[in-house]
C-alpha cells in the first residue's frame, strides 16, 4: 500500500511540476552485469578511502552535472525512497529530482560496517530497478539515465548516480573516495 501511495504521489507531483536537467550527451558505461540495469562499479584500492564526506561528494558531482530542482532528502524521509536501516548509516547525502518528472538522482551513503554496506547496496539496486520500471512507462526518453546509471561500492560507501552524464559522475566520485 505504501508503494502505491508513493507512486501516486510521485505521478501527481510530476503532473503539476517540471524538473529540468542538463541535457549533456550521455556516455554509456559498458560491462553492466545486467543489460537492463546500471553498471555496478567496484573500486578496489590498497589505500584507505579519503576523508571526503557524503556532502562533499554530492557537491562535487553537482558542481559539474546539474540536477535542477534537486531536493535533498534527510534520514527522516529517506525510508520513502530506500529500504535502508538509517541507524546503519554513518554519513549520507541524497538528492532526488524534486518534481519526480525526471529520474535524476544522486545518493551517497557511507555505512557503519561492511554488512550494512552490503544490505545498502541491495536497497540501492532495488531502488534503481523500481525507478527503471516506473520511468519506462512514464518518460521513456529518460530511461537511458537509468540504464547507464552507476552503483559504486567501495569500502563502506554505496553510491548511486542517475544523471545526464553518469560516466563523468563516476570519475568525480572515484577521485574522492
Amino acid at each position: 500500500m505504501k508503494k502505491i501511495i508513493i507512486t501516486l504521489s510521485v505521478l501527481a507531483t510530476m503532473a503539476f511540476t517540471a524538473c529540468e536537467s542538463v541535457n549533456d550527451d550521455a556516455v554509456p558505461v559498458n560491462g553492466t552485469p545486467d543489460e537492463t540495469t546500471a553498471a555496478s562499479v567496484s573500486v578496489e584500492s590498497a589505500e584507505p578511502a579519503s576523508s571526503a564526506s557524503a556532502a562533499d561528494i554530492t557537491a562535487a558531482v553537482m558542481a559539474e552535472i546539474e540536477i535542477t530542482s534537486a531536493a535533498e532528502k534527510t534520514s527522516e524521509d529517506i525510508g520513502a525512497f530506500y529500504d535502508v536501516d538509517t541507524s546503519a548509516i554513518a554519513d549520507m547525502s541524497v538528492f532526488i529530482c524534486g518534481s519526480g518528472a525526471y529520474p535524476d538522482e544522486l545518493a551517497v551513503f557511507k555505512f557503519n560496517d561492511p554488512d550494512s554496506a552490503s544490505a545498502g547496496a541491495e536497497a540501492v539496486k532495488k531502488r534503481l530497478e523500481n525507478q527503471t520500471e516506473l520511468y519506462t512507462d512514464y518518460t521513456p526518453d529518460e530511461v537511458y539515465k537509468l540504464e547507464d546509471a552507476n552503483i559504486i561500492e567501495k569500502d563502506n560507501w554505496v553510491i548511486l548516480t542517475v544523471c545526464s552524464d553518469n560516466a563523468r559522475a563516476a570519475e568525480i566520485i572515484e577521485e574522492l573516495i
